[in-house]
């Protein structure tokens, strides 16, 4: 479903990012067939860990103790981090 929105949006004239490892689909070859259209589309991929890194912009940031502790800490086994 998430594909249908983002290529509705990519003919709105909107840059759309996917978040790839964000998004599923019903079957493996669902979401690999989705992310292949997406891609076709013009739809710039993007994982979870490098969007909040882009947010961060420097992981000295007084912020990134809190973002590990409380996004992280919950959220980080979606991307390859382990459950603390």
């Amino acid at each position: 479903m998430l594909c249908l929105y983002r290529l509705h949006a990519i003919r709105e004239g909107y840059e759309v990012y996917g978040l790839i490892d964000a998004s599923g689909d019903s079957t493996p070859d669902a979401h690999k067939y989705g992310v292949k259209r997406m891609l076709q589309a013009g739809v710039i991929p993007i994982t979870v860990e490098s969007l909040v890194s882009e947010w961060m912009h420097d992981w000295a940031n007084p912020k990134a103790g809190e973002l590990v502790k409380e996004v992280y800490s919950r959220y980080g086994y979606m991307i390859g981090m382990g459950r603390s």
